[in-house]
């Protein structure tokens, strides 16, 4: 693999989600450019999967993609940047709200709302394996697009939803987040084509990845 000179010029094509990264991603991309000055960085805020099609079709080199479903079929990498609690959005006027922590199972009865699998693959499979761990298998009433739709959703009192606990920075009235028990951790990544052998990208993948494990 070829390797990157200071001067060398270049350019580096980053996918990410806004919210959940808004820490590591400016960060990193600081630390990168000091280094290699010279390296135009483009920026596309996409949906996690808008962010697979871009990797697949070589329109972006490295993707903020979120979970890590789904894996091996894509011809993607990926590295695990930062550990989330899960954690129960409810609407405020729901009897659970009143509780400072929710048991996963006391939600069972409830409709669920989702992620799309356009938008968030694996979202359902996660969803899915989650609450089957404590034996049952949620109803899903409907999915959203973007997590505004969702908590909008829980919000009108449609459903429930679990979410990464970074989603209470997003304008939630009429809404509350319960930890949960027993405590779920989600896992966030990032990922790039394996065939990849950029040099600017293997910089900044390693950069990334020193920066993730001293912020965990």
């Amino acid at each position: 693999v070829q390797r990157l000179s200071r001067h060398e010029v270049a350019a580096l094509n980053i996918g990410y989600v806004a919210d959940p990264f808004y820490t590591l991603l400016p960060i990193t991309l600081a630390t990168f450019q000091c280094s290699f000055p010279t390296v135009s960085i483009n920026l596309f805020e996409m949906t996690c999967g808008d962010q697979f099609r871009a990797l697949e079709n070589g329109k972006i080199d490295l993707g903020f993609v979120g979970l890590r479903e789904p894996i091996e079929e894509r011809g993607l990498q990926f590295r695990s940047i930062a550990s989330y609690k899960t954690v129960a959005a409810l609407a405020k006027s729901n009897p659970l709200a009143k509780k400072p922590i929710i048991k996963l199972r006391d939600i069972e009865p409830m409709f669920f709302i989702g992620m799309s699998e356009r938008a968030y693959p694996g979202y359902r499979h996660w969803l899915t394996t989650t609450c089957q761990q404590v034996g049952f298998t949620p109803k899903v009433l409907q999915d959203a697009d973007i997590e505004r739709a969702l908590i909008q959703a829980v919000a009108a009192g449609l459903g429930v939803a679990l979410l990464p606990d970074q989603v209470n920075k997003l304008p939630h009235e009429n809404v509350v987040f319960r930890p949960l028990s027993p405590t779920v951790v989600t896992e966030s990544c990032i990922a790039w084509k394996a065939e990849n052998r950029s040099a600017a990208l293997k910089a900044y993948v390693h950069i990334v990845k020193e920066r993730s494990a001293s912020m965990r």
